[in-house]
């Protein structure tokens, strides 16, 4: 376990008059996402409460992911064709007005959840996808990829080969690449990826709203490339200015590519070669999009083992959150920062007394690959946890 703790600086307001949660809200099968309290878990870590964004469904796929690539895809055909009408939404209004762009073909790289939201909004809009992923994604999840009637392609290497090969097939003709990692700092689908994941947070927002005390002290949320830690971090330091929450950022111990960046001040990438059983987060690389944004915001970086999220994941089910090890990462961060080795300076840096409210978003329902995995790590993170605490 390693830990980076950091100071913010003033954060840059760059939103724009768009609302994705208004586009969002018009789609068929739109439904807001639950907000659940954790108290068993509040109470092992010595806090007051937890709260727990429910991700692990979202318009019939398994993950928060549709939010960026239904967003992205729309924002980027909107430029090319005429205002979308008013009103709800229907597959059929889609596809008619996608149709004068056909054949078009959506290309994304992905370790697992971008790529299959991806071909889900190409069927939306009644357009083409090829999906690259690395070989080390699960035979389930590209199953699960191909299933949405996508092409698919297998790159041997990490999944930063994945991203490179994507980005080489969308110099074709026909062709729009929805990536959610920026290779370059102006790059803009992958912003509007981002973008896309402010829904969950404006939700979030109403959400504590309602609950009469809408307190939060710090988020902790998981990272990949760091485009929904981007979009906490946005949520955090500019819809929440002056009340604004500490953001922790949780990646594998063997794929630490935002911690890696925010330490050395610039997006320098690790080699991620190593596997893990938070697979979707095995990225090597941080968003050059995301990075200015984390930079500023970012008040501690975590890397952990695998056993801390197989301990999340079980402790998750106490508040009936079925997540997997990638989804619960953001949980096994706090389990972590609080029962691991540097328990005591996490948590003075953080200001985190007993009354602390802290949030985490459980980003993916659980795949039978992360079950299997879940029994042959559980038992050690568990005793680390309990010897720890």
């Amino acid at each position: 376990m390693r830990v980076l703790l950091r100071l913010t600086t003033e954060a840059l307001d760059t939103r724009n008059s768009d609302r994705p949660i208004d586009f969002h809200r018009r789609l068929p099968g739109y439904r807001e996402t639950p907000i659940v309290e954790a108290p068993r878990l509040a109470e092992l870590l010595g806090v007051a409460k937890i709260f727990v964004k429910d991700e692990t469904s979202r318009f019939g796929l398994p993950s928060f992911k549709i939010l960026g690539a239904s967003w992205a895809t729309y924002a980027a055909l909107r430029e090319r064709l005429e205002p979308m009408p008013d009103g709800p939404l229907s597959f059929e209004r889609l596809q008619a007005w996608a149709s004068p762009l056909c054949p078009l073909t959506l290309i994304a790289a992905t370790d697992g959840n971008h790529g299959r939201a991806v071909a889900r909004v190409a069927r939306w809009f009644g357009l083409n996808a090829r999906i690259f992923v690395p070989s080390f994604v699960s035979f389930a999840r590209c199953q699960a990829i191909e299933a949405e009637g996508a092409e698919l392609r297998i790159i041997d290497g990490v999944y930063d080969a994945s991203v490179d090969a994507a980005l080489e097939a969308a110099q074709g003709a026909n062709s729009l690449l929805i990536s959610d990692t920026a290779r370059g700092a102006s790059d803009i689908i992958p912003q509007l990826v981002t973008a896309g994941y402010t829904t969950a947070f404006a939700e979030i927002e109403q959400q504590l709203a309602e609950s009469g005390d809408n307190r939060i002290d710090a988020v902790s949320v998981q990272a990949g490339v760091g485009g929904l830690a981007s979009a906490s971090t946005s949520w955090a330091r500019l819809t929440r200015r002056g009340r604004s929450p500490h953001v922790i950022v949780v990646e594998p111990e063997t794929a630490a590519c935002v911690m890696t960046a925010l330490a050395a001040g610039e997006p320098v990438g690790v080699s991620a070669s190593d596997i893990s059983a938070m697979s979707v987060l095995q990225c090597g690389t941080i968003s050059l999009t995301a990075f200015v944004n984390l930079q500023a915001g970012v008040s501690c970086c975590l890397a952990i083992e695998d056993s801390w999220a197989a301990t999340a994941v079980s402790e998750l089910r106490s508040c009936n959150v079925r997540t997997g090890l990638s989804g619960a990462a953001g949980m096994a961060g706090l389990l972590a920062a609080f029962g691991g080795p540097f328990a005591g300076p996490v948590r003075e840096h953080l200001g985190l007394l007993s009354d602390a409210r802290l949030l985490v978003i459980a980003t993916e329902s659980a795949t039978a690959s992360e079950c299997a995995q879940d029994a042959e790590s559980l038992s050690e993170g568990q005793m680390y946890l309990t010897a720890a605490l």
